[in-house]
């Protein structure tokens, strides 16, 4: 197993030829490893080829392909993880390409290749083709890449509209493989919209922080492709795979997804990789229905309270954080910044934030963490106290408004304190419509832009929690509710103290739990 950022990487992969008598070849290639390379960097590694050719040249390519990618990355001393995978598929690209054209039976021979990479415990991915990576997390699977189909490609470029490309012939026809030609453009995109964002964006999402618990697999399209016998039905579905792979070794994982395909007669190679990040806990679901949703929330937090104790005062602190000066109403000053931060500009470009700035609240006045240990400290005129936690983004919508303060939280955590020289109220919006509210206490907020999922901490008497559609229920001392963006409620759990362990625990208003 590999070990990166104090978590041990389970991984595992496999193949079969499938269930077709016809299939005589497996042109599938699937490959799991701790590598080290170079440069010194440890990843674990997952790679899966779907080869392409007559005879036997669609598993010469595929073979070639994992074995050049694995040689590439031992080999190089790149640190930049999406150029190193990078540089590993034109690697790969140019020896398939240069085999192919020494023999006539081998001259459409290619691959596809989807390679993820964890290192300090960040996902970075970069695929070629119809081969997929899926971030399984909770108990819910998003997929991060996108198929390089014809349809896809037209699309994107503009040339037709989704509805016209899905009626056109060549809609599935695979536009992109290793080795086909002497060139090839590499994905590097973590599609978390499915393609509906750029191409920058979805390169600017690459070293997406892991949590425990995630599964990332890595399958050929053999998993999920359209059945034979039913037109709208997979192989293997994707809502399925977390029920298939949770609470199993990473082998049995793979073993479980590849057996649940057989037995549905996939008529291709089947192949899957997992890359699982040990440690996740899952507890039971309760759903919120549209009509009685406070009754039913009351029941649940009730029925479960017994297991939380009320824990006021056991994880907060006073603050020994700057001193906040005296400032005009609207406006928020830093007055403290660990690692690397940033605020936007007039003209939407982001700028380096700085200590001791001042930003004056707005719509669109984003703030935003670069970094595994990065944060911001925010006073606000009545000393009430904002932290950003590390790889977040928020947008600071409101300072003593009307309604208080406002924020919109669009990843990643903020812990805020509305102990200042009032009971202030700070809301905090999340992208589902879900808000989280505070007066004169101590509240931590999570927000997972992949799974939809917001979490919120509690760590004084004043909590609440306000649904779209006005329903409002209060939160104890000590208890985080997590909320799913179906409405579904988890909980109440523990509060663990680590998450804001950023700042030396947000200043002392965190205290850390004691073993």
């Amino acid at each position: 197993m590999a070990r990166t950022a104090g978590a041990e990487i389970r991984l595992a992969a496999g193949s079969h030829i499938g269930a077709s008598p016809t299939r005589t070849l497996l042109e599938d290639r699937a490959r799991a490893e701790r590598i080290r390379t170079a440069g010194g960097m440890v990843l674990s590694v997952g790679v899966i080829a779907d080869g392409i050719g007559g005879e036997n040249a669609g598993e010469r390519a595929a073979e070639l392909t994992v074995t050049t990618v694995f040689e590439s990355l031992q080999h190089s001393r790149e640190r930049n993880v999406p150029r190193l995978l990078e540089a590993a598929l034109k690697e790969a690209n140019e020896r398939v390409f240069v085999e192919s054209q020494k023999s006539q039976r081998k001259t459409n021979m290619g691959s596809t290749a989807a390679i993820a990479a964890i290192w300090s415990n960040r996902l970075y991915v970069a695929n070629v083709g119809d081969s997929r990576i899926y971030l399984l997390r909770g108990q819910k699977a998003f997929p991060l890449t996108v198929d390089h189909t014809w349809e896809n490609e037209i699309v994107a470029s503009g040339k037709l509209s989704r509805m016209e490309a899905s009626k056109h012939p060549r809609r599935d026809q695979i536009v992109r493989s290793i080795g086909y030609e002497s060139k090839v453009k590499v994905d590097l995109g973590l599609w978390l919209q499915g393609g509906e964002e750029s191409a920058a964006e979805a390169r600017a999402a690459q070293g997406l922080p892991l949590k425990t618990g995630d599964i990332v697999l890595v399958c050929s399209d053999g998993l999920i492709k359209t059945r034979r016998d039913q037109r709208f039905a997979h192989y293997v579905e994707a809502s399925e795979f977390t029920g298939l792979v949770r609470g199993r070794s990473a082998k049995g994982a793979v073993d479980r997804l590849i057996k649940k395909a057989l037995r549905r007669q996939v008529d291709d190679n089947v192949s899957a990789v997992i890359l699982e990040v040990p440690g996740g806990v899952y507890y039971k679901r309760f759903l919120l229905p549209a009509v009685g949703a406070a009754a039913a929330f009351a029941m649940v937090v009730g029925a479960a309270a017994w297991a939380v104790p009320r824990l006021s005062g056991a994880f907060a602190g006073p603050s020994a954080g700057p001193t906040i000066p005296a400032l005009p109403s609207g406006v928020a000053y830093v007055s403290e910044i660990g690692g690397r931060a940033e605020t936007n500009s007039a003209a939407g470009n982001f700028e380096t934030l700085r200590s001791e700035q001042l930003v004056a609240a707005g719509s669109g006045v984003q703030l935003r963490t670069i970094g595994g240990t990065s944060y911001v400290r925010l006073g606000l005129p009545d000393q009430s106290i904002i932290y950003l936690g590390p790889d977040s983004q928020m947008e600071l919508l409101e300072i003593e408004g009307e309604s208080g303060t406002s924020l919109r939280l669009n990843g990643g955590v903020v812990l805020v304190s509305g102990q200042g020289s009032g009971s202030s109220t700070i809301s905090v919006l999340a992208p589902s419509g879900v808000l989280a509210k505070l007066t004169g206490s101590l509240m931590g907020v999570y927000w997972d832009p992949v799974a939809g999922q917001l979490e919120v901490d509690c760590f004084g008497e004043a909590c609440e929690i306000v649904f779209p559609g006005g329903v409002a229920m209060g939160i104890s001392a000590g208890q985080r509710i997590i909320i799913s963006f179906q409405g579904e409620v988890l909980g109440p759990l523990a509060i663990d103290p680590s998450r804001y362990a950023f700042g030396q625990y947000a200043g002392g208003l965190v205290l850390a739990a004691t073993p």
